[in-house]
């Protein structure tokens, strides 16, 4: 009996001690985020693509194929924002790429910050940036608390606030390029000096090269039949240029964003931060946010449908096979783990869906806000009660309406009437008053996780689907919660991840909580994800 309890005693402990093991962690998680990519340019130009990169990632990882962002104004800064706090704007507060703040009487840019100064830039002017506008830790803070401050963070994009939100507020650097003169730059907020390796970096001069180089089509113009003809009416084009056609040339540093160049360079700050910083060297698991911020700039400019915007990602896609064969013989194959995702996805331009019979859809801010005003003083006897217009949103001048002893309610409702009359208009929504509100359950919630009470509108509305926000004639823009707009990759690759892919509904902020559980820490303090449970990892 004796010997029998003590073997027992024995294969207990050693179960409980295996049970405690701490689990493998991949060496590095790498985040990686295509600026406006639709999910349908997975598939839609799938037989162009390399067999070493998308379909890399998408034979021998996983694809949520059924991946949308769940709230209402669908940009890049709440995007970033939202993939790396696994939460949506009503909680990390960033709503938009700019909103208005009532406090300030102003536009407040979602990444400023006139507390910090530039490091790295000639002048200070556009560069005062940090992520204290953000007001939760994201998936990178989390893991520098798990470990002490031992894991490195960084991040790496053209756009600022594309390196600052993935990074958060622990980020080891924060680097983004500066415009005037194409180097990586940061804030006070993390250094006060670059390191040397940015500054060597900065001084190879890589975009005096980038700029002068042709962009010709990866593959002869006449195969690119997923997308409409070079030239076309829909595109807009470099100011240098007299017609949107191949070959481009940047020529100008303002014009290297629009350009397969722009990817490339951001490539090479992000091998050079892998290297230099050591990433994925020791038992820390580090994590490096790339975002690749050109294929907006180019879809902004040329359009869903242009050979520019199927150029773009084909080229991408070596791009990405690259990257992947460096992970493999820096980190090693099977260390590292990567997911894939998008901040947005973008419509058809206006004029190409109307040339094909669909409606004239625009939606211009000024005319829907003086016809309002129009409106509300013929009931009300009260000129500019709606002094500020921001996208799909209005603010009343909440003094005038108390100085001209009117009850809110009463213009609330007038102000939604008048707006849900209009053709563009789907539904109006008002946060602190939902007897008001005119949007069903679904769009209700899309819009009730996009407000922040510090600084949303006090009424939202949701365009139908079609319109946008502004008039673009050529090119697109987006910024709605409609398919188009929501729609966006998320693949998993490397590390433990077992093929498969699924179409159950997955939400983007489902992404940071995935990837905590899988590094064993805390989610980031505000999310509201959960953890995508199809995902299998071996043991």
């Amino acid at each position: 009996m004796r010997s029998y309890l003590f073997f027992l005693t024995l294969m207990i402990n050693s179960f409980y001690a295996e049970a405690q093991t701490p689990a493998d962690r991949p060496k590095l998680v790498v985040g990686i985020v295509v600026d406006q990519m639709r999910y349908d340019y997975l598939y839609r130009y799938w037989d162009k693509y390399s067999s070493g990169g998308f379909k890399r990632m998408i034979n021998e990882g996983y694809n949520c194929r059924n991946t949308h962002y769940p709230y209402a104004f669908t940009e890049t800064g709440p995007g970033h924002a939202t993939i790396y706090t696994g939460t949506t704007p009503s909680v990390h507060g960033i709503v938009s790429n700019a909103w208005f703040d009532k406090r300030q009487d102003r536009v407040v840019y979602c990444a400023e910050d006139k507390t910090v100064t530039a490091v790295g830039a000639a002048s200070h002017d556009g560069l005062l940036m940090s992520p204290r506008n953000m007001m939760v830790t994201t998936l990178g803070d989390e893991m520098k608390l798990a470990t002490n401050h031992r894991s490195k963070v960084i991040g790496v994009a053209i756009k600022d606030r594309s390196s600052i939100f993935p990074a958060g507020y622990f980020s080891n650097g924060s680097y983004w390029m500066d415009s005037k003169t194409g180097n990586f730059v940061t804030s006070t907020f993390y250094t006060k000096t670059l390191p040397t390796w940015v500054q060597q970096f900065n001084e190879r001069k890589l975009t005096q090269e980038y700029v002068k180089k042709p962009w010709t089509t990866l593959l002869p113009i006449e195969q690119y039949t997923e997308s409409d003809g070079d030239d076309s009416p829909y595109e807009g084009k470099y100011s240098h240029e007299q017609k949107p056609v191949f070959p481009h040339t940047a020529q100008e540093l303002r014009n290297l964003p629009y350009s397969p160049w722009g990817n490339a360079y951001t490539l090479d700050m992000a091998k050079a931060a892998l290297l230099n910083e050591q990433l994925g060297k020791d038992q820390f698991t580090d994590l490096l946010a790339v975002s690749f911020s050109s294929p907006d700039y180019v879809g902004h400019l040329f359009g869903t449908s242009s050979i520019e915007a199927e150029d773009i990602y084909l080229r991408l896609d070596l791009e990405l096979a690259n990257f992947l064969n460096f992970l493999d013989e820096q980190v090693g194959r099977g260390e590292y783990l990567v997911f894939l995702s998008a901040d947005h996805g973008a419509p058809y331009n206006l004029n190409y869906m109307t040339d094909r019979r669909y409606q004239k859809a625009v939606a211009m801010g000024p005319p829907i806000q003086d016809s309002l005003n129009r409106h509300l003083a013929s009931i009300f006897g009260v000129q500019r009660l709606v002094p500020v217009y921001t996208d799909q949103e209005l603010f009343f001048d909440e003094e005038l309406i108390l100085k001209k002893k009117l009850k809110k309610p009463e213009v609330e409702r007038a102000t939604v009437e008048f707006l849900v009359m209009r053709p563009e208009i789907s539904c109006a929504y008002v946060p602190l008053n939902a007897d008001v509100s005119t949007c069903n359950g679904f769009r209700r919630d899309l819009m009730l996780n996009n407000y922040f009470a510090k600084r949303s509108g006090d009424i939202m509305f949701s365009l139908e689907p079609g319109f946008l926000n502004a008039d673009y004639p050529k090119g697109v823009t987006h910024g709605v919660a409609y398919e188009y707009d929501t729609h966006v990759p998320l693949l998993f690759y490397g590390w433990k991840i077992q093929p498969g892919s699924s179409n159950e509904p997955v939400f983007v902020n489902d992404i940071a909580p995935t990837v905590a559980d899988w590094l064993s820490i805390n989610a980031p303090n505000g999310a509201s994800g959960k953890p995508v449970s199809a995902i299998k990892v071996k043991n």
